[in-house]
């Protein structure tokens, strides 16, 4: 749509030349005198079709040209003015012009194209102020919205470092309001040192030009000396010559309580796989659990021509101490035979319960000989630990090992297993607390 220009002089012969000569470029409106000039520009701003330009006259009677575009102004305030006067006034519209008054200003007798070129110039300057009362308005109803919400807007200035943040910033992080309104201040000195480095990398990453949208999630400290977790995300508004950003616009969101459900979550989820993956009562990985890693460390041990040995271990007459002290001296029983099984091995071994008082371990890197010797090692440190029973009894402990080692390329868990079982029936046969070896 052409753009809508008021000219306005109180010579016809003026006006009507003009038009003549700018009618084909613009959507020319005429009025000849101060009083018609501000009805028109009331007329269409109630109309909402307000004039892009207006060229007034300087002088002209009864209502000079500097008040005529005062009131027009004072109605229309993104409508851009141009003076029309002569020699003598020249100094009177460059003040107009350095008060902001006026746009431009012609001398006449002046060259009607190159005043069409000035008016041209005036109504992209209108469109310019439209464009930024319509951004205001839009980061006006952003902010209300974000208000609403909970979350701050935030604007950052990159080549002066200044961060103008939204009254939601200061409620989430308790801040006075009285603090500078730089970057550093007023967001990077609160990070949490355990996150700058991540949030620096980010930030650097879009200033560099290698992204447009900046998105971290960080802590912040706040005046209180509390924490809070915030997702900060912002798109560049405006870029530089050199493709980097000059302006960012973002929020600030407060996600502490997703983080929090978050962690619990997790923790709650940890729980579970350890619950199914250990044994209640002892806390040692149980069956399925131990045969899973059995079958790891076997591959493991295959691929690159490493030992692996497994040890069967029985709790000597246990039957005998669940009917004299009841389950809960066998619990105790257990616990402590556990506890003296746990720290006897090295990090890398695994032990679990297989069943009752039935203990198995796996001792990758360790032959026959070798896991003999941590078998006999064991069984003379279980006979040095005695459990503190409920009901007060202290009971010395024994125990029988059976040990065996993988074999061959066709050897499997299962085949390991039985052998150290045989050997454990072996031991137990043999007159219990003692240890048995079996190869294939």
């Amino acid at each position: 749509m052409t753009a809508r220009v008021l000219l306005i002089d109180d010579e016809p012969l003026v006006l009507t030349s003009l038009s003549r000569r700018l009618g084909d470029r613009f959507n020319l409106a005429t009025a000849g005198g101060g009083p018609e000039a501000v009805a028109a520009v009331a007329a269409a701003v109630e109309a909402g079709r307000d004039f892009a330009a207006v060229m007034c006259d300087m002088h002209m009677p009864g209502m000079n040209g500097l008040e005529t575009l005062a009131r027009i102004k004072a109605l229309s305030p993104e409508t851009v003015a141009i003076m029309l006067t002569g020699d003598s006034d020249r100094q009177t519209a460059i003040s107009a012009i350095n008060q902001g008054d006026i746009f431009r200003f012609y001398v006449k007798p002046f060259d009607s194209a190159e005043l069409g070129e000035g008016i041209a110039a005036a109504v992209r300057q209108h469109e310019l102020l439209r464009a930024e009362r319509r951004l205001a308005e839009n980061e006006e109803r952003l902010r209300l919205a974000l208000e609403a919400v909970g979350d701050a807007a935030w604007d950052w200035n990159t080549i002066t470092g200044e961060l103008i943040c939204s009254e939601g910033w200061r409620r989430m992080l308790g801040l006075s309001g009285g603090e500078p309104t730089t970057v550093e201040a007023q967001w990077l000195s609160l990070i949490l040192p355990d996150d700058a480095a991540a949030v620096a990398d980010e930030i650097r990453r879009v200033l560099d030009g290698k992204g447009a949208l900046l998105s971290c999630e960080h802590r912040l400290r706040r005046s209180d000396g509390g924490e809070r977790w915030v997702l900060a995300r912002g798109s560049v508004l405006r870029q530089g010559r050199d493709g980097c950003p000059e302006r960012l616009i973002g929020t600030f969101t407060d996600i502490t309580e997703r983080r929090l459900m978050e962690e619990t979550v997790r923790r709650q989820a940890e729980e579970l796989r350890i619950l199914a993956a250990t044994d209640p009562l002892t806390g040692l990985w149980n069956r399925r659990s131990f045969l899973e890693k059995a079958e790891h460390e076997v591959q493991r041990a295959r691929r690159y021509g490493r030992a692996l040995s497994v040890v069967m271990v029985d709790i000597d007459f246990f039957k005998k101490v669940n009917d004299t002290h009841g389950h809960d001296g066998g619990d105790a029983v257990l616990r402590r035979f556990s506890q003296v099984l746990k720290s006897g091995v090295r990090q890398s071994d695994v032990v679990g319960r297989w069943g009752g008082e039935e203990f198995v371990l796996l001792l990758p890197e360790t032959d026959i000989a070798a896991a003999g010797a941590v078998a006999d090692t064991l069984r003379r440190q279980v006979a040095a630990a005695p459990a503190d029973l409920p009901d007060g009894a202290t009971l010395a402990i024994t125990a029988s090992f059976g040990v065996s080692t993988l074999s061959g390329e066709g050897d499997e868990v299962t085949d390991m297993l039985r052998r150290a079982d045989e050997a454990l029936y072996e031991a137990k046969h043999s007159g219990r607390d003692r240890v048995a070896c079996r190869v294939a």
